[in-house]
């Protein structure tokens, strides 16, 4: 049945907006996946809307081969022109909202939510709690980097491969390192 739904949903899009959705992609919560014009999702990928949050794609958005999106509870929404690499996982519990015309590079983790870690309580009885994304337009996010819960990363931003996002990030900042600091700025 899933099979039959992929199949129905691609050419749905294929037909109506000039969208190009691989037969090969995972689709879950159909209903709650909004494509814009002219979108490509490669075989391989994931899409899961299957909870509360949509997942919603503006015009010109690239899912690579095995990245995975999920819509959590407080879904995910992407501007024109994103491209997301290969191998990138981004879950919108807390609720993503990506600019237009970013990159983000393979193997990016953006999860918008954390574990409670209470002493006293063992960490996977406690509950997690989801905290907004906001990443900004024309941002470049390096390979293996990850954004943590609750973070804003401003316009034409720039994060360093492999860095790791704990706090907000300034606009036309190039940030890297672990955690990620403001090395310098792009004039």
């Amino acid at each position: 049945m899933k099979t039959f739904r992929n199949i129905i949903f691609s050419l749905k899009h294929r037909i109506s907006n000039g969208s190009r959705v691989s037969i090969g992609v995972y689709i879950k919560g159909f209903e709650n996946i909004r494509l814009g014009r002219n979108c490509k999702i490669h075989d391989s990928s994931s899409l899961d809307a299957s909870r509360k949050g949509r997942i919603e794609f503006g015009q010109r958005v690239t899912i690579n081969r095995y990245a995975d999106l999920k819509g959590g509870a407080g879904g995910v929404k992407l501007g024109d022109g994103v491209e997301i690499n290969n191998q990138t996982v981004i879950d919108g519990t807390g609720g993503i909202e990506i600019g237009n015309d970013t990159l983000i590079g393979p193997g990016a983790r953006i999860i918008s939510y954390q574990h409670e870690h209470a002493a006293g309580k063992l960490i996977r009885l406690q509950p997690t709690v989801g905290k907004s994304i906001k990443i900004g337009s024309g941002v470049w996010i390096g390979a293996n980097a990850v954004i943590l819960a609750g973070i804003t990363i401003g316009d034409g931003a720039v994060i360093g491969a492999g860095a790791v996002v704990t706090k907000d990030i300034p606009p036309n900042a190039i940030a890297v390192g672990v955690p990620a600091r403001v090395k310098s700025y792009r004039t």
